[in-house]
């Protein structure tokens, strides 16, 4: 018997298969979907481009049904609107220092003339205070706000028989406040 055995060990076996079910499949699984996104993805863009093609009819009929003359008018309307707006951005707009003088004017100084020279972007001002710390108040307040006013020079400074300060002085401005700005509403 023990020949019998040995013969049988002999026999050829079938021997399980080199490729392992699990790594099998899962190159099957991924393989699957990678063919469904693509078909997926083919699908949507496919849907996206039928919208943009009717969007683009949309577009052009609009277009098609606004005449050329008023096309054109409004094109030219356009460039006269950069023209001026670039014309007002480099415009001296006097009104803008008037504005941040009286916001930078003590309430106890008062002006009696006014001369504004653009060469030099200075203001000469003559006028009253109703004392000497007031004045000294005021110009402190001038110079304290250098985002508006570059200098201010005190000429002349003389005591009234009220005791009131009669000046003259020179205000430089900064180049900024003299030209026009668009209030934008964000302030």
């Amino acid at each position: 018997m023990a020949n019998k055995f040995d013969l049988e060990s002999l026999k050829s076996k079938q021997l399980p298969s080199s490729w392992p079910k699990g790594l099998f499949t899962f190159v099957v699984i991924i393989f699957l979907l990678a063919i469904g996104t693509y078909f997926g993805l083919d699908y949507w863009n496919q849907k996206q481009e039928e919208k943009l093609n009717i969007l683009t009819l949309e577009f052009q009929s609009l277009r098609d049904s606004f005449a050329l003359e008023d096309e054109k008018e409004v094109i030219l309307f356009e460039k006269k609107l950069n023209i001026l707006t670039k014309l007002f951005a480099n415009h001296i707009y006097f009104s803008e220092v008037l504005k941040s003088l009286e916001e930078l004017t003590h309430p106890k100084v008062s002006y009696n003339s006014l001369d504004f020279s653009t060469d030099k972007n200075l203001i000469s001002l003559s006028g009253v205070a109703e004392n000497q710390a007031v004045l000294s108040e005021a110009v402190s307040g001038l110079v304290n706000n250098p985002e508006k006013i570059k200098a201010v020079a005190v000429k002349e400074m003389q005591l009234n028989k009220e005791n009131q300060a009669t000046f003259s002085l020179d205000i430089y401005v900064q180049p900024n406040i003299l030209k026009y700005q668009i209030d934008d509403g964000n302030q």
